[in-house]
């Protein structure tokens, strides 16, 4: 979606500046209107893709070390500008930099963060201006730097467990080119031509042939897709096929779900235990859901809140959250005990990401194991039938 830069007053009268997605202009207002902003400008912007982006845990060390710094006292002043100061992060710190100069001005900690809206999510913005106004920004500091530094560990675990099936996938390919544009030929003058080949022969010395007398056109179909894919990858409709293609995946499916959900409850609940009101709560983490039909819910939800209704049945309309979740919403909605149902839930979810992520790494590298045999055993038998049919024509 479209991002649009704005200045509003919030509900104290003080003007904010940040940036806010939405599908248009209107939409941007009605946004801002739902966190409680009356907006006085708002304009397009055009998105920085890839400028300012730092990493999770260097984030996590950024709120840690400024949570730590105030709680002994230090003025936030002096502690941004140490934290300019000393930070490895060349972007972080001339961000830290930025905001240590707009603070002095006189603007607020989370307007200041707003303005770099590469590096600090809107959820993050929303908890520190809520820290501010309610004398509590220690407390938020350090919870954010816990959910930066859950959010890193759960990013390591990944990586990690995709080194090794990727490994065996580039071996395989890797093994199967090689097999079909050096040993297939020397076999071709023995084998000969014609019908009197098995078919998995004839099959075998066409893919060999064709990929070494149209490897250029081969080449230059698969870089053109995938230029296309990336200079389009922000498209929506390959956004949209991007996010709904993964949960038709059998056993992936219930991990991205189970992913996507854990990540909406935590920025959810957490916008709620740090004092920030139901619809605005739920504006924000619309976007920090991260995916478009969840989002799509949560937008949908947050209609019906304001008209005075439930959140539940918009989310159980999508069809993306499971009965057990939808269930815990509804009766912490009727409890008014969300966000530490909300809490609870996420912390569940994350635990069975990590368990069914580990479940899927055990599955994925015996299923490449038994694709690389299967692709050798096939090169194999498709060289030596041939030779068992001429000797025992012999014979």
């Amino acid at each position: 979606m479209p991002d649009f830069a704005y200045i509003a007053r919030g509900p104290s009268g003080q003007k904010q500046e940040g940036v806010v997605s939405a599908p248009d202009q209107a939409a941007a207002v009605s946004e801002l209107g739902d966190r409680g902003l009356v907006p006085l400008q708002v304009r397009p912007r055009t998105r920085r893709r890839g400028r300012g982006r730092v990493g999770t845990s260097a984030l996590a060390r950024f709120y840690r070390q400024l949570a730590d710094l105030l709680r002994s006292g230090v003025p936030l002043l002096r502690a941004l500008r140490l934290l300019a100061n000393q930070s490895s992060n060349i972007k972080l710190a001339a961000a830290a930099e930025d905001i240590t100069q707009r603070v002095t001005e006189g603007t607020t900690l989370a307007e200041s963060l707003a303005r770099h809206d590469q590096i600090f999510s809107d959820v993050q913005c929303a908890m520190v201006r809520a820290g501010e106004q309610g004398n509590f920004l220690e407390d938020v500091l350090e919870r954010i730097a816990d959910n930066q530094e859950h959010a890193a560990r759960m990013r390591s675990q990944v990586i990690g467990a995709l080194v090794y099936p990727i490994i065996l996938l580039v071996v395989g390919v890797a093994v199967v080119v090689v097999a079909l544009t050096v040993l297939v030929p020397k076999f071709e003058a023995f084998l000969g031509e014609g019908n009197a080949l098995p078919a998995s022969t004839q099959l075998l010395l066409s893919a060999s042939a064709t990929i070494r007398s149209d490897w250029p056109l081969l080449l230059t179909v698969l870089m053109g897709l995938g230029t296309a894919a990336f200079v389009f990858r922000h498209h929506s409709v390959l956004l949209r096929l991007r996010a709904e293609a993964p949960l038709r995946i059998p056993v992936a499916s219930g991990v991205i779900r189970a992913a996507v959900t854990a990540r909406f409850a935590r920025a959810f609940g957490t916008l709620l235990d740090n004092g920030i009101g139901l619809p605005q709560a739920l504006a924000i983490s619309r976007d920090a859901a991260g995916h478009p039909r969840l989002g799509e819910a949560v937008g949908e939800a947050l209609e019906q809140v304001k008209e005075g209704g439930s959140l539940v049945p918009p989310l159980a309309n999508s069809g993306f959250l499971d009965p057990d979740t939808l269930e815990i919403l509804a009766v912490a909605e009727e409890s008014n005990a969300l966000a530490p149902a909300l809490g609870r839930l996420a912390g569940g979810l994350e635990r069975r990401v990590e368990d069914r992520l580990a479940l899927l790494m055990r599955l994925v590298e015996p299923i490449l194991l038994l694709g690389m045999g299967g692709m050798v055993f096939f090169i194999f038998l498709s060289l030596v039938l041939p030779m068992l049919r001429m000797n025992s024509t012999v014979t």
